[in-house]
């Protein structure tokens, strides 16, 4: 069932490997960029 890859998207095999870089990657930037805009409001 999980195929090796213990992905959640595992079954769509490389095109939901991608698609999970991009989810992920998407998340990490949003993250970063209100943390650092937190960060430079308190620093005024």
């Amino acid at each position: 069932m999980m195929n090796g890859y213990g992905l959640h998207f595992a079954g769509f095999g490389f095109l939901g490997w991608i698609i999970n870089l991009l989810v992920i990657g998407v998340v990490v930037y949003y993250a970063t960029k209100l943390a650092l805009k937190n960060h430079d409001k308190n620093n005024n």
